[in-house]
């Protein structure tokens, strides 16, 4: 069986490329930084810090398989004191090495904020996105090419498969973002004009699934009364963020302890009770520096708590960050930012 056992690692590549070209292509990528890529997660977090933000997310996925699964983002976003305003702008790149799926992003973004009392905002965004999408099928394993009795893949197949020709198209998101004292609640809906995502149209079933997602985040503080003074620095943040697209739903839930410049942390991705649906559950931990001068990194690994997680070994994801105040909000009467739990997550 050991020439057999060669060959299993390239089947397996190919019905994980298949999965993901049939589920991963019409369901958004997921970062377990979440909060990390404030404008992916949600358009009404635009510039809700109040002050100037650039960052970065970097995801590695199933570094263990031959073919990589990776994700990037990168946004920029301000906030006008003159306009209550904030405006963004973040690019996203989606691609598998085995079939060169490649998804890239260019999302616009606008949100305003409302004060609704001394302690309380609610902030309402939306997102303008131009997607374009492209793959190839030259690297597909067909049933015709498994030779089970001389225990060998063959390269070529008698199936005639055709190419995947780029297409591109627009898509819509709108969010919301309550926070009050230490508590924050947002929900945001992605896709909602469901375009076209496949590469052949069938039965008109082409439309992009809408994507659902409802955020929370509950920061207690280690030190009183310096609670929102610069370099108190000392929080436990508990945070939560449920998803739902097409048939797919998942939670991921975690804590995060901030320690003046030091963030560690631990989170867990799952299903809800689907059982009709593979489960995709992973841990996952946390290790970032928070400085003071506005710059701030996590590294983050999660591993799947299933039979597959030993094969791919995990993922792993980056995150950088550098936010600063461009003028004077004491000229305006304006308090610094919003929401100071923004400054230090990861």
């Amino acid at each position: 069986l050991g020439p057999m056992k060669r060959n299993l690692k390239p089947i397996l590549l190919a019905c994980m490329a298949l999965l993901l070209w049939v589920q991963g292509w019409a369901q958004d990528f997921q970062f377990s930084q979440f909060y990390a890529a404030p404008l992916y997660l949600n358009p009404a977090m635009t510039g809700i810090s109040q002050e100037t933000r650039m960052g970065s997310v970097y995801r590695r996925q199933w570094p263990g398989l031959d073919y990589q699964f990776t994700a990037v983002t990168a946004y920029l976003d301000h906030y006008s004191f003159d306009y209550k305003s904030g405006m963004g702008l973040s690019v996203s790149s989606f691609s598998e090495e085995f079939l060169k799926l490649n998804t890239t992003e260019v999302s616009g973004y606008y949100a305003y904020n409302l004060q609704l009392s001394e302690r309380a905002n609610f902030q309402l965004g939306t997102q303008i996105s131009y997607i374009q999408k492209r793959g190839t099928l030259e690297n597909l394993l067909f049933g015709d090419q498994i030779d089970v009795f001389n225990q060998t893949t063959l390269s070529s197949s008698a199936d005639a498969v055709g190419g995947l020709e780029p297409f591109s198209y627009f898509s819509v998101g709108l969010g919301g973002v309550l926070t009050w004292d230490k508590l924050w609640v947002g929900i945001s809906g992605h896709h909602l004009n469901r375009p076209n995502r496949t590469f052949y149209v069938r039965d008109g079933q082409t439309q992009h699934w809408p994507k659902y997602s409802l955020q929370a985040g509950y920061t207690i503080p280690l030190e009183e009364p310096e609670f929102w003074e610069e370099g108190s620095g000392k929080f436990v943040h508990f945070m939560a963020n449920y998803k739902r697209q097409g048939p797919f739903q998942f939670v991921d839930a975690g804590v995060q302890v901030l320690l003046n410049q030091l963030v560690v942390g631990a989170g867990l991705r799952g299903m809800p009770i689907q059982s009709d649906l593979p489960k995709r559950e992973s841990v996952i931990g946390l290790f970032g520096l928070n400085l003071s001068s506005g710059l701030a990194v996590g590294y983050s690994y999660d591993y799947p708590i299933s039979d597959v997680g030993s094969q791919t070994l995990g993922s792993h994801e980056l995150s950088l960050r550098y936010q600063f105040f461009y003028g004077t909000p004491k000229s305006r009467g304006q308090r610094s930012r919003v929401l100071p739990c923004f400054s230090y997550l990861r």
